[in-house]
């Protein structure tokens, strides 16, 4: 029997979302602790399996119409013999949360089709489908969820220069809370673009600033100046506010991070809801903003340590 094994994880933007698309950096880390792994065997039917949908593929609903999409451009690819399988995915990712979840499973859907035939993945190949995956789902994609669900590396990013892979040494934590609420990312992505067109003069120097911030947070994760990049999450924060991405649910979050004693709170993603991130100095401080998260009515909550070490990262 023929089978295909894929993998992939999820991603946080730390800096740069929305202004990303205008060609600013944005800074991104790997959830390595949040995999998403695809199996593919073959079967008598085209099937998927998952938490998000089961059933045949020609019924996959509209709500997951990129991985439909993928679906059916590696079919016509790579399955020559027309063969039957069955795809299961098998992932902790929240949908629509900005975690990266739809670009992940685009990932490791891919990785897997390509085991499962037997063909040499590419890199620039796998980025260029997951790419064509993420634009159906959310509008003009920037790649910057691409790049970071296969690598295992911090990524610095801007559409027209070379990706930077970096690492850094760090004792900070960060804590990533779900408001409960999804994300609108097609939605507030095609919101930006159009207050954008009405008022350049306004809207580009926000987005412009979101780009500064981004070098500046680079700045202090290299240097681990915990207080600089804490005031940069809390300025970030007041103009992505002011591009109207925020949310009641978001904002009561980051209340309730800030009263805790987070270094720096702001929403991450698309926004007007999905995640908002916090900075603590140190894992007892983390622990701390956590639990002021989950009186405030926390969907969910995670910590991660700054730098990336999976065998520490801290799920619940």
């Amino acid at each position: 029997m023929l089978i295909g094994t894929g993998k992939s994880h999820g991603k946080i933007i730390i800096m740069g979302e929305h202004a990303v698309v205008y060609g600013y950096p944005a800074i991104a880390l790997p959830l390595l602790s949040i995999p998403v792994i695809v199996q593919i065997k073959q079967s008598s039917e085209k099937y998927i399996s998952s938490r998000y949908y089961a059933g045949t593929l020609k019924d996959i609903p509209e709500t997951l119409s990129g991985i439909k999409v993928l679906i059916n451009q590696l079919d016509e690819k790579l399955n020559h013999n027309n063969l039957s399988y069955t795809i299961t995915i098998d992932s902790s990712l929240p949908i629509e949360r900005g975690l990266g979840s739809s670009a992940a499973i685009s990932a490791a859907i891919v990785d897997a089709f390509f085991d499962f035939f037997k063909v040499e993945l590419k890199n620039s190949e796998q980025l260029s489908y997951i790419n064509d995956s993420e634009t159906v789902n959310h509008g003009k994609a920037s790649g910057l969820d691409g790049v970071t669900v296969i690598s295992d590396e911090s990524i610095l990013f801007s559409k027209d220069k070379p990706v930077e892979r970096f690492s850094f040494s760090s004792s900070g934590f960060i804590i990533i809370a779900d408001s409960g609420v999804k994300g609108k990312t097609k939605q507030t992505v095609a919101e930006v673009r159009d207050m954008y067109n009405k008022d350049e003069e306004t809207i580009a120097p926000i987005l412009e600033k979101l780009g500064d911030y981004t070098l500046e947070a680079y700045e202090a994760l290299k240097s681990n100046n915990l207080a600089e990049l804490g005031k940069t999450f809390n300025s970030a924060n007041l103009l992505l506010s002011q591009l109207d991405l925020g949310s009641t649910e978001t904002d009561r979050l980051i209340e309730a991070a800030n009263k805790g004693g987070s270094l720096g709170s702001k929403i991450t993603g698309g926004g007007k809801g999905g995640c908002i991130i916090c900075l603590a100095s140190d894992l007892r401080s983390a622990q701390k903003i956590r639990n002021e998260l989950q009186l405030a009515n926390a969907y969910q909550t995670w910590i991660q340590p700054l730098s990336i070490y999976e065998e520490e990262t801290d799920i619940d």
